[in-house]
Formats: structure tokens, sequence, C-alpha cells
């Protein structure tokens, strides 16, 4: 079941440490609810409290925003290497030592998603 938080509610609470926050399993990071990566994970998130989130050493998710306040999808920093042809998310037991951090519409071109983290697909440019 996946959950939706209006945006003006988490923003109420960010502060305070009561925003809702989305936790995606196998990922030390929390997500706002309108990030990607939270769309791409499905019904495999749960919700809990930014505080709650905190307490538990999760560290927050650089979650792109557009300048109308909606989340840009192809903007989700990913990992690049040298010699790769996949990109990964954060902490993929596959980077090694001198990962490139990118955008997703940069990493994507050319790369595959990994398939041990996978992390989201790159979406097509708009025309």
């Amino acid at each position: 079941m996946t959950m939706t938080v209006p945006a003006s509610a988490a923003a109420q609470g960010e502060s305070s440490g009561t925003a809702m926050v989305v936790d995606i399993p196998q990922d030390k990071l929390y997500h706002r609810p309108a990030c990607p990566l939270v769309r791409a994970a499905g019904s495999k998130v749960r919700m809990m409290r930014q505080a709650e989130a905190v307490r538990r050493g999760m560290k927050p998710h650089e979650c792109p925003v557009l300048a109308d306040g909606s989340e840009d999808p192809n903007a989700v920093p990913v990992y690049i290497q040298e010699g790769d042809n996949r990109y990964h998310k954060e902490g993929c037991e596959k980077l090694g030592d001198d990962p490139k951090k990118v955008t997703l519409a940069e990493g994507g071109k050319g790369r595959w998603p990994c398939t041990v983290c996978r992390p989201p697909i790159r979406k097509p440019d708009p025309k």
C-alpha cells in the first residue's frame, strides 16, 4: 500500500522532525513522499516521521525538485564508474572505490541500471 502525503503537510513538519518521510528497504536514506525513487519502489516502502528516520541513523536523500515544486525524475543522483556499463544507487556493493556522482539524465545515457541496487530508470526527455 502506497501512501501519499501532501507536499504542504510534509514541508510543514520538515524542520521539527514531524514531517512524514519514506523508507525504501535496503536504502540507508529517507526520502520525501514525492521523490521519484519512492514511486519506483512501489509498495515496498514504509512511512515514518523524519525524527524516527534520523533516530535509526538514516540520512536525507537529495530529492530533486523542479521550479514548480514537482520532482524531476531525471535529476536523481546516481553513480557511475570507469569501465562499467551500469549506473548505481549510493552504497551499491558493485561500486568501486572511486565512483562519480551524476544525475540520472547523464548516468542513464548509454548505461543500464544495476541489477543489484536497482536504481530508477531514466525517463525520456520531453519533446
